[in-house]
């Protein structure tokens, strides 16, 4: 019988945030979900994996699998995967596609595991669900508690936490690229992208720029790449439309705006140019066209 409750799970966690915060100030966040007063029917199974999905995902979602990599543990990411595709099975309207098939069959071998039943009914499933749960929730906080033992160790110590430090700080949340990825798509030109899927879809290349680039070119490198990818995603079709072309490339007429279309297009076509690359090529091939015009 489980003897894991919500206080634990919720000391835990705030004695690990302790532990880390004596050499990453910024390591772990507070979880302002609200776990279940207890284990006991579906209601407090939905807020516990809510709690856990807070936990892994975000809270402390760099220094938590940091940890659960080193002695004790050595559990790499299994516990994430887990409570990713439970949030996902509960909140998500799943169809017939292969991945929310999968999805489903995950879940019901978890709950076969978890409970007996693939698929829960009555309150004493759930409440079994969640014992399975938060006893794995806990031996993960343990292990990591267990963990920052080593890195109070004066031989390897600094040298674990120059490494969580360098993974922290170059690690960014999904929110801080929304600014750029808007300013791109406006400087761009949006043909009816949901940016907030397409940042989905590109988030793991673009925290890989990150962690790559030299410390003073970071924004840079990430506004080229976001530029780069959403050129990619637009795909045939042209960047900005004849009312932009006018006011970015300083042309009038018809005539003349239809040509910059075509020109950017073709720009386009020459390879990974950047957008004041492709603009100085449609300057250039304008003012060539005039200068032969006029002669």
């Amino acid at each position: 019988m489980s003897t894991t409750s919500p206080i634990d799970l919720s000391d835990l966690y705030a004695t690990l945030r302790r532990r880390l915060a004596v050499h990453v100030s910024e390591g772990c966040d507070e979880i302002t979900l609200r776990l279940p007063q207890a284990f006991d029917g579906e209601l407090a199974f939905y807020r516990l994996v809510n709690w856990a999905y807070a936990l892994v995902n975000e809270a402390a979602r760099i220094p938590l699998p940091y940890l659960a990599n080193l002695p004790p543990l050595r559990a790499n990411d299994i516990y994430k995967r887990e409570i990713g595709f439970l949030r996902t099975y509960l909140s998500h309207n799943l169809g017939n596609s292969k991945r929310d098939l999968q999805t489903a069959a995950g879940a019901a071998r978890w709950f076969g595991q978890a409970c007996g039943k693939g698929s829960p009914r009555e309150p004493e499933h759930y409440a079994a669900a969640c014992h399975f749960l938060a006893d794995r929730l806990r031996t993960t906080l343990e292990g990591a508690i267990d963990a920052c033992d080593l890195l109070d160790d004066p031989i390897d110590g600094p040298a674990l936490v120059s490494n969580l430090h360098l993974q922290v700080s170059q690690t960014w949340e999904a929110h801080r690229f929304d600014p750029i990825v808007q300013d791109c798509a406006e400087k761009i030109g949006n043909p009816g992208i949901d940016l907030l899927k397409f940042r989905s879809r590109r988030l793991d290349i673009w925290r890989a720029v990150v962690k790559n680039a030299e410390a003073a070119a970071v924004e840079t490198a990430v506004k080229r790449q976001i530029e780069a990818d959403l050129l990619s995603e637009i795909d045939t079709r042209l960047p900005i439309g004849a009312r932009e072309a006018k006011e970015h490339l300083c042309v009038s007429g018809k005539d003349a705006v239809v040509a910059a279309l075509l020109l950017l297009r073709d720009a386009r076509s020459k390879g990974n140019l950047s957008v004041p690359d492709i603009l100085v090529h449609v300057n250039k091939s304008n003012q060539g066209s005039s200068d032969r015009s006029e002669s």
